[in-house]
């Protein structure tokens, strides 16, 4: 027969492991909570963590001249010149070779694809990351071009009183010409800068025209996909009565951006652009950068200052990014995530975030400081020598 202590006996027991369960999962917690604090704290050194140097890994000479110009390439180096364009990784092989004879090289990256022609000239080299590269011959001169990700290429053709917006794909058996889209140059005026999408259904083009005496720019958005085919391929765009339209830029795979002698101009969704934010300034614009991700604008200082003043926004509009900087540089570029600013005595990198991933002084005088495939790795060009390089110096 049970009784009353009986009751009591199994009540403690019941009450201890009650206690017992409830200290296990608070510790649980406490436990959780201390690894994701912990966690927390080394992402956001690393995300803050500011080098001072770096150490070389590995280097090769250079046997070209100073002629000859660098691109990042895919964490590869791409270089390229009047008669050639090569690729190498941070070990100094080659992994492509190309040869032409270009007095004036332009030139477009897409992913493993480079297109290069002749200024005024009718020859398009499309290089696939794999071998010597083919060769398109054009009706008429190339002024401007773009390439896709997957070797499609556009180009701008000139023409008296109606410049071409034509599409190339240089691996078809058949007819290479995909499309045509002709500007008539009395309506929408002269192309000034054109821009692909990397899927290569759409393309962004702006043109410079006159308006009652005055210069306009006008922005069309093409696209070549069945969207496009019942509007005449045109699906959107905008003029310009108090800004100058100066380049057009994707901004990843389905953004555009309309960079403006006073501003820019974001757009989203190609089959139907629709604008995302029309930023005005009211200083001036010193210098511009972009990545997959993100429009940056530096600005000079006022009065005597030294500083300059860099705004980033990402794809929506929203400014991410407001900073004073100081840094002596000149070249400012962009790549994940990092704005680059060179001179040929140092380097700053700077991350979206606001904080210095890099501030030093070079060994040697440099012309390039090209971000690596490795983390933390870049690609240190001076005039004998290509040197891989980790950052280091805390």
């Amino acid at each position: 027969m049970e009784t009353l202590n009986d009751r009591s006996n199994e009540y403690l027991l019941k009450r201890q492991k009650r206690k017992k369960r409830v200290l296990l999962i608070i510790g649980s917690v406490i436990a959780a909570a201390v690894i994701c604090l912990i966690a927390f704290l080394i992402w956001n050194l690393v995300r803050t963590k500011t080098y001072k140097g770096y150490k070389e890994i590995t280097s090769f000479e250079r046997t070209d001249s100073n002629s000859v110009q660098y691109e990042y390439y895919g964490g590869n180096l791409l270089k390229y010149s009047r008669d050639g364009a090569s690729a190498v990784n941070s070990k100094g092989e080659t992994l492509w070779n190309g040869s032409y004879e270009i007095s004036t090289p332009i030139t477009d990256i897409c992913g493993q694809y480079v297109a290069i022609a002749e200024q005024g000239g009718k020859e398009v080299y499309i290089y696939n990351g794999s071998d010597e590269g083919t060769v398109i011959e054009m009706p008429l001169p190339v002024t401007m071009l773009r390439v896709a990700s997957q070797g499609v290429v556009a180009v701008v053709l000139e023409d008296e009183g109606s410049d071409v917006i034509a599409l190339y794909d240089p691996y078809s058996d058949s007819d290479k010409l995909i499309v045509e889209a002709p500007s008539n140059i009395s309506d929408d005026g002269y192309p000034v800068d054109i821009a692909l999408s990397p899927d290569a259904n759409s393309l962004a083009a702006v043109y410079l025209a006159v308006s009652g005496g005055d210069p306009v720019s006008n922005v069309c958005f093409y696209n070549f996909s069945e969207v496009g085919q019942d509007k005449n391929m045109i699906v959107g765009g905008k003029k310009y009565e108090d800004s100058l339209a100066v380049s057009v830029e994707f901004i990843g795979d389905d953004d555009v951006c309309v960079f403006l002698d006073n501003g820019f101009t974001l757009f989203s969704n190609m089959k139907k652009p629709a604008e995302t934010i029309d930023q005005k300034f009211d200083k001036e614009i010193t210098g511009s950068v972009f990545d997959d991700s993100h429009v940056g604008f530096m600005f000079s200082g006022d009065g005597e200052e030294m500083s300059h003043h860099l705004l980033l926004y990402d794809k929506s509009g929203e400014v991410v990014l407001d900073k004073q900087v100081d840094y002596s540089y000149n070249k400012m570029e962009m790549e994940n995530g990092e704005i680059i600013f060179t001179s040929d005595t140092g380097c700053v990198i700077l991350r979206a975030n606001g904080s210095e991933k890099l501030n030093c002084t070079f060994d040697s005088k440099a012309q390039y400081f090209i971000k690596g495939k490795g983390k933390d790795s870049y690609y240190m060009i001076n005039d004998s020598k290509i040197s891989y390089v980790k950052l280091s110096g805390e």
